[in-house]
C-alpha cells in the first residue's frame, strides 16, 4: 500500500442485495467507528473490503467470496502465507490499483456481511455498503489503517460467529511475538522504527499505533513518541530529508518498499548514506518478509517473525 493509497470513496451505487440465509446463529452486534452493524446467524458470503481482512477470515476457515488486493503480485490476492488456505478458490478481487470501492461491483457478488477494518472508509461509503450487507469498519476512535490485529480479529471472529476461534488466533499471535521477545532480550527498550524512502529524499515513518509499529512494539522495541507527534494522527509521518537525521539515535530501523519509491539504489541514497544510523549499521534492508509484517495479522504474524527477527537480531545496536 502506497502512501497515497488512503481514500476510499464510492464508485458507483446499487440497490441493496437481497437477503440471504445466513444460518442459525444467534444475532451478535458489533460496534465499530459508525455505530453498531448486527449480523443474524453465519454469514455464507463474506466481502473482504480492506487491504488484510481476508487473512483473518481465511485463519478463521472463511474464505471470502471478494479480496482487495494489496500488491500486485499477488496474483490470487493473498500473501504467501495465505495461499495454501485459500486453496483452489478464486474470490473475485479488487485491484491493487483501485483507490475506489465499486459498489456496484459488491452488491454484484450478493454478499451477506462486509468486512472493510482495515481500510479508509469514510460515512458515505459505509452507508452505501450497509444498504448491500451488514458492514463492520475500523474500531471505533481508531485511526485508518491502525487497527490492531487481536481487535480485528475480534471484531471479525465476532461477526463470523467465531468468537473463540478468534480468541484462539488472537492468543497464539500473542504467544508467537512472546517466543520472540524471549529469545531476544536486547530488544526490550530499544528504539526502532519502521520506514520507507519517499520521493524527494524524505522517509515515510510509522507509528506506534500502526501495524507496522505495533510489530515492533510487540517484540519489546519503543517506537519513539515523536514519530507519533510528527504524523498529526496519520498512521504515518512524513519526515523531509533535511529533518531525517531524527533517526540517528535510534538503536534500529527497519526499511520496506511501502512507500511507492524503490529502495533499491538506498546505498545511494544521498541523505540516509551519511547518517549515523546507516555507518553504524543498525538497518534491516532489504527487510525480509516486510509485506508480511506491512499486514501484522494472525496468519500472517508467525511468517514475518520467522524471516525478520534473525535480521534485526544481527543488526540492532549493542
Amino acid at each position: 500500500m502506497t502512501l497515497m493509497m488512503c481514500s476510499i470513496a464510492v464508485a458507483a451505487c446499487s440497490p441493496p442485495a437481497e437477503d440471504e440465509d445466513r444460518g442459525d446463529a444467534d444475532t451478535r452486534t458489533i460496534a465499530h467507528e459508525y455505530g453498531e452493524t448486527v449480523v443474524n446467524g453465519v454469514p455464507k458470503r463474506v466481502a473482504s473490503v480492506g487491504l488484510r481482512e481476508h487473512d483473518t477470515l481465511l485463519a478463521l476457515g472463511v474464505k471470502p467470496v471478494m479480496i482487495h488486493q494489496w500488491y500486485e503480485e499477488y496474483g490470487s490476492g493473498v500473501g504467501p502465507w495465505a495461499v495454501p488456505l485459500l486453496g483452489d478458490d478464486k474470490p473475485v478481487i479488487i485491484p491493487s490499483s483501485a483507490s475506489d470501492l465499486n459498489i456496484g461491483e459488491i452488491a454484484a457478488q450478493k454478499p451477506d456481511l462486509i468486512v472493510g477494518t482495515y481500510a479508509a472508509i469514510d460515512k458515505g461509503v459505509y452507508d452505501n455498503l450497509s444498504k448491500i450487507a451488514p458492514t463492520i469498519v475500523r474500531p471505533r476512535d481508531a485511526e485508518d489503517f491502525a487497527v490492531s490485529y487481536a481487535q480485528e480479529a475480534t471484531m471479525i471472529g465476532e461477526a463470523v460467529d467465531k468468537k473463540a476461534e478468534a480468541q484462539q488466533l488472537v492468543s497464539k499471535a500473542d504467544a508467537a511475538f512472546a517466543t520472540a521477545a524471549g529469545e531476544h532480550p536486547e530488544f526490550k527498550g530499544k528504539t526502532a522504527a519502521v520506514g520507507c524512502p519517499l520521493k524527494g529524499g524524505g522517509f515515510g515513518i510509522y507509528t506506534s499505533k500502526d501495524p507496522r509499529g505495533q510489530f515492533l512494539t510487540k517484540l519489546g522495541f519503543t517506537v519513539p513518541r515523536e514519530i507519533d507527534d510528527a504524523a498529526g494522527g496519520k498512521y504515518y509521518a512524513e519526515i523531509s530529508g533535511e529533518q531525517l537525521d531524527m533517526v540517528n539515535d535510534y538503536d534500529e530501523l527497519v526499511i520496506i518498499d511501502d512507500c511507492g519509491e524503490s529502495t533499491v539504489q538506498l546505498d545511494e541514497h544521498p541523505i540516509f548514506k551519511t547518517l549515523d544510523i546507516a555507518k553504524r549499521k543498525n538497518f534491516v534492508y532489504p527487510a525480509p518478509a516486510s509485506d508480511a509484517v506491512s499486514h501484522n495479522d494472525v496468519l500472517s504474524i508467525p511468517y514475518a517473525l520467522e524471516r525478520l527477527v534473525p535480521a534485526i537480531a544481527r543488526t540492532v545496536r549493542e
